[in-house]
């Protein structure tokens, strides 16, 4: 490989000649390999993050209503406008609702008018009453005035009738006439008390007749309002499309009953698409909001140009990774679901670097052979390639380890070895996932 990249690793090599001895010396002589010392190195850190591109507005359209299912204007692929009619429910069972809804009204209505009425005509028997009550006072105060009259005249005669000043006819005329305004005015006594319980049983039927007026206009609003509904039901029978977009699903068919809440199908607008990317919590410091990024569409073999729009505040606790979503402008063909890739800015960071002919294989299992007190000893390790030289190792060797290169396929453990004079070795080792 080339040297392209911003980092550059240094790895210090013992390079000698393989000694021979002979098979049937006295003493078996330590096996001479060349080694490289793990060293921390400055590495670009320019990482591709992989995500799906998605609808930013996507529905799935309901039905609002209970009945079957009578036409469905789509399939999946069709592209809509906002308003278009996607589904028309029947809503016979609605409209049966609706006539018994105004025959209700209608019946609430009367009835408010025959509690009117009968408002009305307590009202009136309260004011005849009311009438009728203040005459019979004004009758009382006259017959109790001509009856004092009467009653000093009684008197007066009584006294002179037995001095023989006046007739006998007078005194009788006079008792007479007491006799007759104290009857008058016990009937006019009465008539007031009946006068009184008839103002009080109307008032009361006014109190009624308006607590009826009330609830009659209130089973009309109820009323009213039951027909409203009914009426936007009906309505809701037309499923029409809320933006324009794209139908992806469909999940119902002609003839199906739909009940309500039940998805019908699935629109999503092609005008507003963005790229939810799962960033590891280790490069969420290099995402801002607003911050503009690459995304490369391979399905289109396109780069996109986009904009950071929303970082879940969240981590996967599992993954811990962070949800990152990037706004993409309008593009053509490009769809939701599609793979895309977003390459964050180049920076560089530190990393254990070694050379990928220090690798071996044991039984399946990734390793090295580290060089311990002059002997080769098989490490696993976990590592991620970085070019066809080179690879990141996060675990199993450390800083200083000295690695046996090309180790021999038939190393094996605590065999002895001997290390000759090294030599410096570079080479460039640019990181790209």
């Amino acid at each position: 490989m080339g040297c392209a990249g911003a980092g550059w690793w240094l790895w210090q090599q013992h390079i000698t000649e393989t000694e021979t001895y002979s098979a049937d010396s006295a003493e078996t002589l330590p096996l001479t390999v060349q080694t490289v010392v793990v060293h921390q190195q400055s590495v670009p850190a320019d990482r591709r993050l992989t995500g799906t591109v998605e609808a930013i507005d996507v529905t799935t359209l309901t039905s609002r209503v209970t009945g079957r299912v009578e036409q469905l204007l789509v399939q999946e692929g069709t592209q809509v406008e906002k308003g278009q009619v996607i589904a028309i429910i029947d809503v016979s069972d609605i409209q049966a609702k609706q006539q018994q809804a105004e025959a209700q009204i209608i019946e609430a209505e009367a009835a408010v008018l025959t509690a009117q009425a009968n408002r009305r005509s307590a009202l009136t028997q309260v004011y005849t009453a009311q009438e009728k009550l203040s005459e019979a006072k004004a009758s009382l105060l006259e017959a109790q005035a001509e009856l004092a009259d009467a009653q000093l005249n009684q008197r007066r005669m009584s006294r002179l009738y037995p001095e023989g000043a006046v007739p006998e006819v007078d005194l009788d005329t006079a008792n007479t006439r007491v006799d007759v305004l104290q009857a008058r005015i016990r009937q006019i006594e009465a008539t007031i008390a009946q006068s009184a319980s008839t103002i009080k049983s109307a008032e009361a039927a006014v109190e009624e007749a308006t607590a009826s007026v009330g609830q009659a206009q209130a089973r009309v609003a109820q009323a009213e309002a039951t027909a409203r509904e009914v009426t936007a039901n009906l309505d809701y029978g037309v499923v029409r499309a809320p933006f324009a977009g794209v139908i992806t699903k469909k999940q119902v068919e002609i003839g199906a009953i739909a009940g309500v809440n039940q998805p019908l199908v699935t629109l999503e607008s092609r005008d507003r698409l963005r790229l939810s990317v799962a960033v590891p919590e280790s490069l969420i410091d290099r995402v801002q909001l607003g911050q503009s990024v690459t995304v490369h569409i391979d399905a289109l073999n396109r780069q996109i140009a986009g904009q950071v729009s929303q970082i879940v505040p969240s981590a996967d606790p599992q993954a811990r990774n962070f949800t990152v979503k990037v706004a993409l402008p309008p593009t053509t063909n490009l769809i939701s679901g599609m793979f895309g890739r977003l390459q964050l800015e180049n920076t560089e960071r530190t990393a254990l670097v070694i050379p990928s002919n220090t690798l071996v294989e044991r039984l399946g299992v990734s390793g090295v052979f580290k060089v311990v007190d002059g002997k080769a000893q098989f490490q696993t390790v976990t590592v991620h390639p970085i070019n066809d030289d080179a690879v990141e190792v996060f675990a199993g060797v450390n800083e200083g380890d000295r690695l046996i290169l090309n180790p021999d396929p038939g190393l094996r453990e605590n065999t002895e070895v001997s290390e000759s004079n090294y030599q410096q070795y570079t080479k460039g080792a640019p990181y790209v996932e």
